[in-house]
């Protein structure tokens, strides 16, 4: 069991720009943390730098690979054997594929990793949540590049655009976490999605000629992985938790998202399916 009077909080995507950062900010507050994370080895190193800095901290490195759905199931089975109450969850950790890739589960490598993966243990770790736990998804400002259509899950090569797939599956992300709002609202667990802005991590480096050109013209508008990181973690650490309503949450404030979003023709339609697909429930 955690020993921390503040509680303890998941992060995904751990050792990742953001992912640092908020590990390492939780652990001044006085939180305990559990750094779910592919790579261990980095995860053991990032540990024992945050250990060093605060002491008396319980700091944990499990292994999550969100791209697969048995792998999120393990991770949340270890967690559920233990029965330790978690004050959030921060679905931080986030992919853009450079190749259409599937799964071992058969779906589209950014629609496994920014979308299902973050469902799936968010739905296996309600039992766990404290009456005034958070649940904090990670979206983007590209969603407004994304598309949601009957072929969500079935996508070919052929559909594939690397920025227009990754806004696909944040879009979906938005429109799943404001229907887990609207369907958990007389629940205990407190549910929000943020926008960090383009933050500066290896994910905007595309490894192309342009990139020079690139850096230059958008290098002004792109935040430091502490800005970026700065909403989520008011988020899950401040009280009382902010009010909870269907909008997305941007530069420390909330943001009503469009018309087109809100009343999305399929926004039933892929919570069901992914429902289905995942074998989850409310």
């Amino acid at each position: 069991m955690g020993n921390s009077a503040a509680g303890t909080i998941v992060v995904t995507g751990a050792t990742g720009g953001m992912g640092r950062v908020l590990c390492r900010a939780l652990a001044e507050r006085g939180f305990d943390v559990v750094l779910a994370c592919r790579n261990i080895e980095r995860g053991e190193r990032l540990r024992e730098e945050i250990a060093a800095a605060n002491p008396g901290r319980r700091l944990r490195v499990l292994a999550l690979d969100l791209s697969a759905m048995d792998s999120v199931r393990g991770f949340a089975d270890v967690l559920l054997r233990t029965g330790e109450p978690l004050r959030g969850i921060l679905n931080n950790a986030g992919i853009m594929a450079p190749r259409f890739e599937l799964t071992p589960d058969g779906y589209e490598t950014d629609v496994a990793v920014n979308c299902l993966g973050p469902l799936l243990l968010t739905r296996l770790l309600l039992p766990l949540l404290k009456p005034d736990g958070r649940i904090v998804n990670t979206i983007s400002c590209t969603w407004r590049l994304g598309r949601i259509d009957e072929h969500f899950f079935r996508a070919g090569p052929e559909r594939f655009g690397r920025f227009r797939t990754y806004g696909t599956s944040k879009l979906a992300l938005l429109l799943l976490t404001l229907e887990l709002i609207r369907r958990t609202k007389n629940l205990p667990p407190n549910v929000y999605a943020v926008d960090p802005g383009i933050v500066d991590t290896n994910m905007i480096t595309l490894h192309k000629w342009f990139d020079p050109l690139a850096d230059a013209l958008f290098r002004p508008f792109i935040q430091s992985p502490e800005q970026g990181a700065a909403t989520a973690l008011h988020l899950i650490t401040c009280r009382p938790a902010p009010a909870m309503k269907e909008e997305y949450w941007k530069n420390g404030h909330p943001v009503p998202p469009p018309a087109s979003v809100r009343n999305h023709p399929l926004r039933e339609w892929l919570w069901e399916e992914t429902e289905k697909r995942l074998g989850i429930g409310l």
